[in-house]
């Protein structure tokens, strides 16, 4: 008797605190049950098929390949954050800015110094015409590139570029795109929204950093080295169905690969892959090693000049 009026009293009480709970918490379960999935999805394409026809298109130059330069400088960044929001997890244990920070005054001066020296951005195929040597480009040439897709770039970088009327390629991590857009935040390492991708079509040339597998293992090996073929195609393949089946650049996850890595890419139909070797790119170049040089917190403009190659002109 005793046992059966526990069981009761028991239950009474689960059923009581039960429905506190969710009166207390009904939004939250709400919205947990419609959240959006945590990745986009691997067959869903980005709304940009057309707002990129502009990356197909080549421009003549008037200049015969004969008497074009060999190399062109090809320039990677990640964040780019004002240097009013700057908080204290953007800097390291040692109190130094992390390296894949840009402080934005410091891109400002970086691409009025380009737009005062009449530099031009090449898109993905102009520069893969100038390496296999079909393409002649001006002296002042260059590639802007950004990898990983962070909501900084189209907030941030966005606006600078298209004030000087350059172009960038975006290296995006597909999975990591947001369904539903939220409020910028430079505290947090925010990726791209769905509308951000959109809004920035203009500017932003949208190619492949994976679909997931911007990862390392446990004794940190990235995993397009180790991975097995199998899962390192569907992944890649997942990132070219998000892109309208753009297979035109890949930027290798911490610059990290081998000779299997560059097979798979051949065989999926990529037709050239961005390294982070740090020297320029050569007409001739192997068009799944394309070097390019990172731009660092602490890069000074003076540094930035002989990146650029300017410090040869003074």
């Amino acid at each position: 008797m005793k046992r059966g009026i526990f069981n009761i009293t028991f239950a009474i009480s689960f059923l009581v605190i039960f429905s506190i709970i969710i009166r207390l918490y009904f939004d939250d379960f709400a919205q947990a049950l419609t959240e959006e999935p945590k990745y986009f999805p691997p067959h869903k394409a980005l709304p940009i098929d057309k707002c990129q026809e502009w990356t197909n298109i080549v421009r003549d130059f008037g200049i015969e390949v004969e008497e074009s330069v060999d190399n062109v400088t090809v320039l990677l960044y990640h964040r780019v954050i004002p240097e009013e929001e700057l908080r204290d997890n953007h800097y390291d244990h040692n109190g130094e800015l992390y390296s894949t920070i840009l402080v934005k005054e410091d891109f400002e001066e970086q691409m009025a110094l380009l737009k005062d020296h009449d530099y031009v951005t090449l898109t993905a195929k102009e520069l893969q015409l100038f390496l296999k040597g079909e393409l002649g480009i001006p002296k002042n040439s260059v590639v802007i590139t950004f990898d990983d897709g962070f909501k900084d770039n189209y907030y941030e970088a966005y606006p600078v570029l298209k004030e000087h009327d350059f172009h960038a390629i975006n290296f995006i991590i597909t999975s990591f795109i947001n369904v539903r857009d939220v409020d910028h935040d430079p505290t947090y390492s925010q990726y791209l929204s769905v509308s951000d991708v959109e809004k920035g079509c203009d500017v932003f040339e949208y190619q492949s950093h994976t679909y997931n597998f911007h990862e390392r293992t446990f004794n940190f090996k990235a995993f397009l080295e180790v991975k097995p073929n199998d899962e390192i195609k569907e992944d890649l393949l997942s990132s070219i169905n998000n892109l309208n089946d753009n297979k035109r650049a890949f930027a290798y996850p911490y610059g990290e690969y081998n000779d299997r890595t560059i097979t798979i890419l051949e065989e999926i139909g990529f037709e050239m892959a961005f390294t982070t070797a740090y020297t320029n790119a050569k007409v001739g170049d192997n068009l799944y090693e394309i070097p390019r040089k990172e731009v660092y917190a602490n890069t000074s403009i003076e540094e930035f000049k002989v990146i650029m190659g300017l410090d040869e002109e003074q």
